[in-house]
């Protein structure tokens, strides 16, 4: 068997079917025609950076990893950008580069370049295949992409190498290592500590669904009386339905902000699963006090001073805590208040004819319940943040510890093509975003991929140029041309309709829902008043 043959064949244990990238005329195009050969489909995109994103997004709703290819040099490092993206969103992505052959890989040829010294700080772990046992190295690929806090891994597969006859015998697929058992017994320490709290705050993060503790975590809060509020990895892993669930947080507790005022009020923050990846720096010592829960010794959370900290299965460190906690905590109606005391902010602008208000409405209403939605940063995303709920894990692909610029466009085309289209999906990103990925409206049509599309179009960079006013610098800079997105999507192959009013704006999506391929919705708001709110959603 090829090397090339042995690699899809492990891709096709790992539930992978589809993969993503730009060819070269080795190695690459070795890969390919294996796959093709048992019905491995390769996804040509656009540039590079999307092939890791999509896979990323593929990999997460196969509950497996991702797939990505680039050859080497520069292609390589229009994939680093995407692994990036991977790495700060906890995406599962292996990622191949083809390199410069064995016999010459200290020589100065073309397009040689030092993959590791590019991806070393945005990768799990890297690895080069050889001709000893290649078959281990690429399982060791994609279980590391997968066990503990998920990521991106980078496989250097040297041009000489993909027709290399090897002999591997083709095992079960790679699994990944499961978290410990508890083994520090401080369950008895931490309880009666949350037992004398009077209004202690439960974090949600990730990890949580990671060690199977969903239910877990419900019981705990409810046992604690606490608040409740997820990351934005985690959302939906704590129903947001749920009468003790409050905001979501983005990092650090910031006032007037419906998580900060929980945070700042609390006595008592208990982080569970926690990835400090979700804030842009610790907490200060005595700032907070603070428990964290972790289930593994390397994984830190937002805390930098942590009173206590569990390690273990977060599973069986909740399940002993509940049953020694017995804590009235936090009335309903006292976390009620905190969220109405601060809705204001979102209300729709009323001299506004399309406001983005209208947009997440009108989506929400119009998307059926098993819907997914596939989103990313922007003006908007506080909004969406703050006033979409989800009420189970993996309904929403967002940015979190990248707040990430052209994430949507690629997470939506993995994401549609692991669900082979059979989920209802909405993607909503912004002008400037899109920009970035224009290019993928191609592939989309190519894809066949059927749902819709929403690009907020306010003709600006918009929060930096909220931003930019705010510090007192002039307007500069920052404005975008008015770009018809609609017709962009129609030279592509795609159906394209541009809104301005709420009522087409429903209209639009209404008839997008019915259409066999997907419609580019190029929704122009209200450029000077979506702007002026920022203060309100960004926070100042």
């Amino acid at each position: 068997m090829k090397i090339s043959e042995l690699f899809m064949n492990i891709a096709k244990e790992n539930s992978i079917d589809h993969f993503f990238g730009i060819p070269g005329s080795g190695v690459p195009l070795d890969l390919m025609d294996s796959g093709r050969e048992i019905d491995l489909h390769f996804v040509n995109v656009a540039h590079e950076s999307t092939a890791a994103i999509a896979a990323g997004a593929y990999g997460l709703l196969k509950e497996s990893s991702g797939l990505s290819l680039a050859v080497k040099g520069v292609g390589a490092a229009n994939l680093t950008g995407g692994i990036a993206n991977a790495y700060f969103e906890r995406m599962p992505v292996v990622g191949i580069c083809e390199t410069t052959p064995n016999y010459s890989y200290e020589n100065e040829m073309v397009q040689h370049a030092d993959h590791y010294a590019m991806m070393k700080s945005v990768t799990k772990k890297m690895l080069t295949i050889s001709n000893d046992n290649p078959g281990e190295t690429i399982r060791d690929a994609f279980s590391t992409s997968m066990e503990n806090r998920q990521g991106p891994v980078l496989i250097d597969f040297p041009s000489d190498m993909g027709l290399v006859d090897v002999k591997d015998k083709l095992n079960s697929p790679s699994k990944p290592k499961k978290s410990k058992e508890t083994n520090k017994s401080e369950i008895k320490k931490i309880s009666e500590i949350i037992n004398k709290s009077k209004k202690p705050v439960v974090i949600i993060g990730n990890d949580v669904k990671a060690d199977n503790a969903i239910e877990e975590s419900i019981k705990f809060a409810e046992k604690c009386g606490a608040g409740v509020i997820s990351t934005m990895k985690s959302r939906g892993v704590f129903p947001e339905n749920h009468e003790r669930w409050v905001a979501v947080t983005t990092g650090f507790p910031s006032q007037n902000t419906k998580a900060g005022d929980l945070m700042l009020s609390s006595d008592l923050i208990i982080l569970i699963g926690v990835d400090q990846m979700m804030t842009h720096t610790p907490w200060p010592e005595n700032t907070l006090q603070t428990i964290e829960i972790i289930s593994d010794s390397h994984f830190k959370t937002m805390s930098s001073d942590p009173i206590f900290t569990e390690i273990g299965n977060i599973k069986s460190t909740l399940n002993k805590l509940t049953k020694l906690i017995m804590n009235p905590g936090w009335k309903i109606q006292e976390l009620l208040n905190i969220s109405i005391n601060l809705e204001s902010r979102f209300k729709r602008p009323s001299n506004a004819i399309f406001a983005t208000q209208d947009i997440f409405e009108i989506s929400k209403e119009l998307l059926p319940k098993e819907g997914l939605v596939y989103s990313e940063t922007g003006a908007f995303i506080t909004l969406l943040e703050n006033t979409w709920k989800f009420d189970q894990p993996s309904k929403f692909f967002g940015t979190s510890g990248g707040r990430t610029m052209g994430l949507m466009i690629p997470s939506f085309i993995g994401g549609c093509l692991a669900t082979d289209n059979s989920i209802p999906s909405i993607g909503i990103g912004a002008d400037g975003s899109s920009l970035m990925r224009m290019g993928e409206f191609e592939t989309i049509n190519r894809c066949n991929l059927k749902w819709p599309i929403v690009i907020i179009n306010d003709a600006a960079l918009g929060t930096m140029k909220y931003r930019q006013g705010f510090r007192k610098y002039p307007d500069y800079g920052l404005d975008l041309t008015m770009v018809d997105f609609a017709s962009a999507a129609k030279s592509c192959g795609l159906k394209g309709i541009t809104t301005n009013t709420p009522e087409s704006f429903k209209n639009a999506l209404i008839e997008s829902f019915k259409e066999d391929t997907t419609t580019i919705i190029d929704a122009r708001i209200d450029p000077k008043i979506y702007q002026d709110s920022f203060g309100l959603t960004l926070g100042d």
